[in-house]
């Protein structure tokens, strides 16, 4: 395992910035109410489903070296992250009826997020992976600080740290713009390419909408309740695959898009493979045997978690891992006929979720979550199938 690698370096940066947020998450669910623990972990998952898809694929551009980052550019980021703001504010009015104090934070976190993201994304394409990664933190250690602030004052109400966390957006958007335009000058302004841009938001924002829906679909299934203890649950055991899902790709889609030959490729998902494997093995034993501590410790019984509850956790982590290797493997190497056919594939599997999701119900939050995964494990196969062309020496890429 190579320590210094690019990967591995995302890798500890993402595992710092997901202990933030399991802890902060862990923090909240001891000191709020049920029901304020609901509301915050539903409102938390619009933010997290907003800021990227607020960069309306404008990230995914700037990482494959198609964006000029500019003042201009930031002022169309910010437009395009305002119009996806204003869906989703009204879309969570809608649909859960939270009050127009949370709506907000919904809705400003979006538009600050988005920019946060292309800024971020730039700076990767430049291969300053540190520099991007802590601007990408940043909300979340500003999370951290909000969980700590509402247990030293003693709060029982879920809005202040969601006010806090949306500062936390705010921080990284412009902590990240001032870094890219201090960099090296931009170049002459060209036009953006939307039709581009537009393909890899579409083909992220399912696999956005997946990786939330759990948060999403369980108060329409479920009692509030479940929601809170979902909540908990994956600070717990969702963190470290939240962590990896994240790192695995950062510093491998630059690098496979730099690649120029088949070998190459290979090496470098193997290389990944093989690194991320051990880390999960390991990780996933010690969740297991560390439940029963943090259950008692910290959160100091108010939930409990059931082994069937914690294996499907496990597995539905397990699924979103094979997702990110595939993701990352598309974005740098699909071209656009291919990102439209991972496309589609992307918005069957959040149908697949759906009804999934539905049908478990009936086996409570264990089987919505397994329901949930179903879409997960569709998405990879399909991905994969797609990034086999690109990483097998016998198949021409646009063979078909």
């Amino acid at each position: 395992m190579r320590l210094r690698s690019p990967t591995m370096l995302s890798l500890l940066v993402f595992a710092g910035s997901g202990a933030a947020f399991a802890l902060a998450n862990l923090l909240l669910a001891r000191a709020l109410p049920e029901s304020e623990y609901a509301l915050f972990t539903l409102v938390l998952a619009l933010m997290h489903l907003g800021s990227p898809l607020a960069g309306v694929g404008l990230d995914g551009v700037a990482v494959r070296g198609g964006l000029d980052a500019s003042l201009p550019v930031l002022g169309r980021v910010l437009l395009a992250a305002s119009v996806i703001a204003l869906g989703l504010g009204a879309a969570a009015a809608a649909g859960y009826g939270i009050g127009v104090e949370a709506i907000g934070t919904v809705m400003l976190s979006t538009m600050a997020g988005g920019a946060m993201v292309v800024a971020a994304a730039e700076l990767q394409r430049r291969q300053r992976f540190g520099t991007s990664l802590l601007v990408m933190q940043i909300p979340n250690m500003v999370l951290l600080l909000a969980a700590v602030l509402v247990m030293v004052m003693e709060g029982k109400a879920a809005l202040p740290p969601l006010a806090l966390a949306t500062a936390g957006f705010v921080a990284a958007a412009l902590a990240g713009w001032t870094l890219v335009l201090r960099g090296p000058s931009p170049r002459v302004v060209r036009e953006i390419p939307w039709r581009e841009a537009f393909s890899l938001g579409a083909t992220n924002a399912s696999g956005l909408l997946l990786g939330q829906l759990d948060r999403l679909i369980i108060p329409y299934l479920l009692p509030l309740s479940a929601l809170a203890t979902y909540g908990a649950l994956s600070a717990v055991v969702g963190s470290l695959f939240r962590v990896l899902q994240r790192g695995v790709g950062y510093a491998l889609l630059p690098r496979l898009r730099a690649a120029e030959t088949i070998r190459e490729r290979r090496r470098l998902v193997a290389q990944e493979v093989r690194m991320v494997g051990a880390v999960v093995v390991i990780g996933s034993l010690a969740i297991w045997l560390v439940i029963p501590a943090v259950e008692h410790w910290v959160l100091a019984d108010r939930y409990r978690f059931s082994d069937s509850l914690v294996l499907a956790a496990l597995v539905a982590g397990w699924a979103k891992l094979l997702t990110a290797f595939s993701k990352a493997t598309v974005t740098a190497l699909a071209d656009d006929r291919q990102l439209a056919l991972v496309n589609l594939s992307g918005w069957a599997s959040v149908a697949l979720s759906v009804v999934g999701a539905v049908a478990g119900a009936r086996w409570g939050l264990t089987g919505v979550i397994y329901g949930v995964s179903l879409g997960w494990l569709a998405r990879s196969v399909a991905a994969l199938a797609i990034t086999f062309r690109h990483l097998h020496p016998a198949v021409r890429p646009d063979a078909g």
